[in-house]
């Protein structure tokens, strides 16, 4: 309907222009319809005029929309990238956390693991040493012991040579002393033989006196 009432008021405007480009048939337009084309004209301008402004308002208006949604938008997308930004600076700073609780539960895992082979080892030197103490007693009562024999032994063969030394020199002392019997009582049988011979002889020579004349 705008559009229909531009084109009127155009047609009119040309109309008049017309009119006054030729001024031999001005005499034969009635001034009425002059005015009233020019009234016409006018409204008709005024209305194209408000409707243009009004075009341009509502376009001014649709562009301030548009504006301000672009704004809106902007605004929006920048709080999302805000909001992802502090996600993200959030989720970094869970995963810093996680990360930090990790190596501090490996750092503890391994200390503890450190401490329990420390101990472990404490454990198999102490229990080194005490097998070596247990097996320094064994030894030494075995060396008591052999010591013991040794001695037992050694006094036993001491006696042995004592005994067989004795029993030597007994027997050394028997021979010797049976040798002196023998010998004294040879030299007894020889004297008896001795004083025999000569007690026969004396009997001989007085049996031989007593029988002389």
């Amino acid at each position: 309907m705008r559009i229909s009432l531009a084109l009127a008021a155009a047609a009119l405007l040309l109309l008049s222009l017309v009119a006054t480009l030729r001024p031999h048939r001005a005499a034969s337009t009635p001034p009425a319809l002059v005015v009233g084309a020019a009234e016409f004209a006018r409204q008709r301008n005024a209305e194209a005029d408000a409707s243009v402004a009004r075009v341009k308002a509502q376009r001014d208006a649709e562009h301030a929309r548009q504006r301000r949604a672009e704004t809106v938008e902007a605004l929006v997308r920048a709080k999302t990238r805000l909001a992802a930004l502090e996600f993200t600076r959030q989720r970094n700073v869970e995963i810093e956390a996680s990360v930090a609780r990790v190596q501090a539960a490996r750092e503890a895992e391994f200390a503890r693991q450190r401490n329990a082979e420390a101990d472990a080892s404490v454990a198999r030197v102490a229990a080194l040493r005490a097998h070596d103490v247990a097996v320094q007693a064994v030894a030494a009562r075995i060396a008591a012991r052999m010591d013991a024999e040794f001695t037992r032994q050694r006094n036993a063969e001491i006696d042995a040579s004592i005994a067989r030394v004795a029993a030597v020199r007994a027997a050394e002392f028997a021979r010797a002393r049976n040798a002196e019997i023998d010998a004294s009582i040879e030299r007894i049988r020889v004297l008896r033989a001795a004083a025999h011979a000569d007690r026969g002889a004396e009997i001989a020579t007085a049996r031989t006196s007593g029988s002389a004349p």
